[in-house]
This record gives C-alpha cells, sequence and structure tokens, in this order.
C-alpha cells in the first residue's frame, strides 16, 4: 500500500504519477503579496456553518451540483527541469553521427507540466488548492468549464506542512463555493468529491466520511497532517478539489489517495479539513508566514508496558522523552517522564493530535499542561515560543546515529535479568564521545532474548534515569531499581544525542 497525492505531471509528454507527496520545499509564506488581509478576504466568502439537514434518502444531488460545479477549476502548471546530459554526448562517433559540432552542449532542459484542481472561493479569483499542484511552478494556467475561458494565475501563499496553497486569477463575478464547518462531520456522512481527474474535467463521485483526524501518513513529509478519510472515489487529478458535504457546502480540499500495487483508486482518499486551511490563508495573508507554536520537547505514546510502568490503568496521554535546552518547556520546569494527559483543560487523545494543536496555537500564548509525575497530577503553565525560531522541533525525532558500544567496565553489576550495567568513567565517555553534562551508568550487556532487549535497550545505552529517577552511578541506579513497587521499570536512555524512554518488564529469576 502506499500514499498518493492526487496531481498528474505529465513529462516529456508522457503520463508519469507523482508519488512523493513529502517532496515539497520548506518555504512557508507569501510568494506574491496582494495587499489582501483575511479579513478582507473572508468579507468575499460565502460562510454556512449550520448543522447539517440529515436525511434518511436522497434521490439526486443534481440541485446540490449545480451551484457548486461552476466553482471547481482545472489547474495546469509548468516549470522547467534539467535533465540528466547523456555521456553518449562526449563520445566523438555519436556526434559525428548526428552531425552535433565539437564543443556544442546540447540543451538538457525541458518542460514539466502538472495536472490538479482547485476551489474558487471568492467571486474576485482566489482559488484554494493544494500546494504539491502549484510547487515551483513557472506558470499556473487555471481553466473554467463553464465559461471555456483560462487565466493566468499568481500563488499568494504556499504553507508546504500542510500542503495548502491559495492561488490567484484577475476576474470578476465568478461562481464560487460556499464554506461549510468541517468540525461538525461525523463518520458516515455523505460527501461528494469533485475534481479532473486525468482531464475529466467536473468529474463528480460520491462516498461517505470513513474516518475524522487522519495522521501520521507522511503526506505531508513530517509536517502537520489532520485529515477527513473518505471513500469517494478520487483520483489522480483530483488534487486541491472540492470535497462537499450534502447540502454542496465545501468540507475539506481533495489531497491523497491510499493506493494498492496497481496504483489506482481503492476507496481510501484524504481531504485536507477546509476549517484547518483557511486557518492557514488567514496566517499566510495576515503575517506572510505561517506562525506555530513550539514547546521544544520529543514526545512518545505510551504502550501497555509503559503504561503499566507508569502505574496507569489505559494508554492515555502522551510521555515526554527529553526536553530541550533553553526551551519555552525547560522554563515552565517539564522534565523527562512527565506524562502530558491534558492540554488546556482537553484530554490529549494522541501525540500527533497534540502536536498539532500545540503548533495551531500562536506563538507567546500562555498555554496549561497538565502532567503525571510519579503518580502526582500537576498544572504548569508554559509561554509559548515560535517554532520557525527554534532548531528543535518537537515530535518523535530521525533514528539517531549507532552511539557505539561500550568497554565493559572492570565490575560489571547485574541490573536486571540479562542486563549488566557499569560505571561512567573517563574511558567510557571518551569512547562514546559523551559530552560532561551527561550523567549516568553505562550499559555494559544486554542479552538477545531478554526483555529488555524486546524494549529497545543495547549495550551502549546511557541510563540517566531509573523509575523517573535521576541517577549518576551503579549504587544509585540499582537503588532506584530494587525501590520498584511494579511488573515494569521505566528507563530513559541517552544515545547519539537523543534521549529517549523505555519500559522494560521485570521478571524475577
Amino acid at each position: 500500500m502506499r500514499i498518493q497525492p492526487l496531481s498528474r505531471k505529465l513529462i516529456g509528454g508522457t503520463a508519469a504519477l507523482l508519488l512523493a507527496a513529502g517532496a515539497v520545499g520548506l518555504t512557508t509564506g507569501l510568494l506574491a503579496q496582494d495587499k489582501v488581509s483575511y479579513t478582507d478576504l473572508s468579507s468575499k466568502i460565502t460562510f454556512d456553518k449550520s448543522d447539517l439537514k440529515r436525511q434518511a434518502a436522497v434521490t439526486s444531488y443534481a440541485d446540490v451540483l449545480e451551484g457548486v460545479l461552476p466553482a471547481v477549476v482545472t489547474i495546469y502548471s509548468t516549470k522547467e527541469v534539467d535533465t540528466r546530459r547523456s555521456p553518449m554526448f562526449d563520445d566523438p562517433l555519436f556526434r559525428r553521427f548526428f552531425g552535433l559540432p565539437e564543443g556544442e552542449v546540447p540543451d538538457m532542459h525541458r518542460k514539466q507540466h502538472g495536472l490538479g484542481s482547485g476551489v474558487i472561493i471568492t467571486t474576485d479569483g482566489y482559488i484554494l488548492t493544494n500546494n504539491h499542484v502549484v510547487e515551483g511552478a513557472d506558470e499556473i494556467m487555471v481553466s473554467l468549464s463553464r465559461d471555456q475561458k483560462d487565466y493566468e494565475a499568481k500563488v499568494v501563499g504556499t504553507d508546504p506542512q500542510t500542503d495548502v496553497a491559495v492561488i490567484k486569477i484577475e476576474a470578476s463575478n465568478l461562481a464560487h463555493a460556499t464554506i461549510g464547518d468541517s468540525s461538525k462531520l461525523r463518520v458516515g456522512d455523505v460527501t461528494l468529491a469533485i475534481g479532473n481527474p486525468f482531464g475529466l474535467e467536473q468529474t463528480v463521485t460520491r462516498g461517505i466520511v470513513s474516518a475524522l483526524g487522519r495522521s501520521n501518513l507522511n503526506i505531508t513529509g513530517g509536517g502537520y497532517e489532520n485529515f477527513i478519510q473518505t471513500d469517494a472515489p478520487i483520483n489522480q487529478g483530483n488534487s486541491g478539489g472540492a470535497l462537499i458535504d450534502a447540502q454542496g457546502r465545501l468540507v475539506g480540499i481533495n489531497t491523497a489517495i491510499q493506493s494498492g500495487f496497481g496504483g489506482g483508486n481503492i476507496g481510501i482518499g484524504f481531504a485536507i479539513p477546509v476549517n484547518m486551511a483557511l486557518d492557514i490563508v488567514e496566517e499566510l495573508l495576515d503575517q506572510g508566514r505561517v506562525s506555530r507554536g513550539f514547546l521544544g520537547v520529543y514526545l512518545k505514546e505510551l504502550d501497555s508496558t509503559m503504561a503499566m510502568a507508569l502505574g496507569r490503568d489505559d494508554r492515555s496521554g502522551v510521555l515526554v522523552t527529553e526536553v530541550g535546552k533553553d526551551t519555552p518547556a525547560e522554563t515552565a520546569g517539564l522534565k523527562a517522564g512527565d506524562l502530558i494527559v491534558a492540554y488546556n483543560g482537553k484530554p490529549v487523545q494522541s501525540m500527533t493530535k497534540l502536536r498539532l494543536d500545540i503548533s495551531n496555537t500562536e506563538p507567546g500564548t500562555e498555554v496549561t499542561f497538565s502532567v503525571v509525575r510519579t503518580n502526582k497530577k500537576m498544572d504548569l503553565e508554559v509561554v509559548l515560543g515560535d517554532l520557525e525560531d527554534r532548531s528543535l522541533a518537537m515530535g518523535g525525532g530521525s533514528e539517531d546515529e549507532d552511539a557505539g558500544s561500550a568497554e565493559p567496565a572492570k565490575s560489571d553489576t547485574k541490573f536486571l535479568p540479562g542486563v549488566e550495567i557499569g560505571e561512567l568513567d573517563d574511558s567510557v565517555r571518551s569512547a562514546l564521545e559523551l559530552d560532561e553534562d551527561v550523567k549516568g551508568v553505562v550499559v555494559t550487556r544486554v542479552n538477545g532474548g531478554s526483555l529488555a532487549a524486546e524494549a529497545g535497550l543495547q549495550s551502549g545505552h546511557i541510563i540517566t534515569q531509573v523509575d523517573q529517577t535521576d541517577v549518576a552511578s551503579v549504587d544509585e541506579a540499582m537503588k532506584a531499581r530494587k525501590a520498584l513497587d511494579g511488573e515494569a521499570l521505566l528507563l530513559q536512555v541517552y544515545e547519539g544525542g537523543r534521549r529517549d524512554i523505555l519500559a522494560i518488564r521485570v521478571e524475577e529469576e
């Protein structure tokens, strides 16, 4: 199974699917300043956020579609790309055969053409679409099917981390979509997808909302995801098109599909909620960029063993595995091992949802984190920073390079079944290239079949905490270990410049 964006690229006249939805630039902001604020823009948008009128049976959606179809447009993009020069051009016989003069280098550039969709949201030509539809384009043309006209478009702003873009054409009195409220969607609501798959303009398909809040799909290449999932059939060329409800209101921007090995639609499509898309547009117009709240921690979901180690009855909450230096989290007193259970009074559902909520909060805002630390609940007030100003991004990081293995110490101590630890002396610190501020004990041996190995503990790891207690010597580690009153032990470990937290089931020998 693979996730694919829904735009279509025509390379050298031959159709080829664009497979890398995450292969987008990192520039976020206005590319063509239009001197318009979001307040001005929103005054031109038609909103209808009333509750959906849910009916038992519908025989036709023709009347609903009549009002929204003219607002869905086709977007053609063109950009010049470099092509690889064949080594055959260095062969004198090849050059003579084709009559190429010595020293003349043939032009290795070509035009790449893209096809996608967009939705007109104002009468004067503002259009919502996906960033990957227009990213890097030298020229963008918009085709309106009803009046058979083509318009040159300019990019007003883009945000690759959510795959949202807004473009504009110079026109007036255009049909435009009515904006609904995507937060009121429920699983099972009817959805209609409109776009231009494979160049077939104004194609409409029907389905339902299959799920809400889909994330961790890597559609945005590590960005921020909160997708509506639908089984309304959508295909290549639908990127940027409209997902509407049964009353014809825009509730999402079609973005990607999950396809089988054949590359076709299998009934799993994803759309950006329109509320989220307009929040991005507001930031782009009013600030010239998307500012995101920054906390400065690394987070981890709980598994059953970790929940047991924390004395929890369920896996709710998100665990802080590391707190960055000089970050809002450190200033407020958040610590590794804290379990975040609520954000501004709302229960934390998952790491990705918490990450999204923090990013959606304006930098400089004071927020409240409810945490559980050593079985005690407390509230911490944090003033969020600006993510763009920081080098430490929150959320699960990439895998680190191997930190190497430690030489066995002279007096290794049995710590757990199959695990031995030793003092972090100067020789070990030098071998592992550890900074002086790293305190703990070194893991010198882990048996391959042990529960500790299954949990991810490795030789060379530095144990910095045992059961949420800082340790700087073998004696301190053993004391914390013997004080354990439970069936699982929580360890904070350091490796390759990063800290993580492992939960290990404890068995008596």
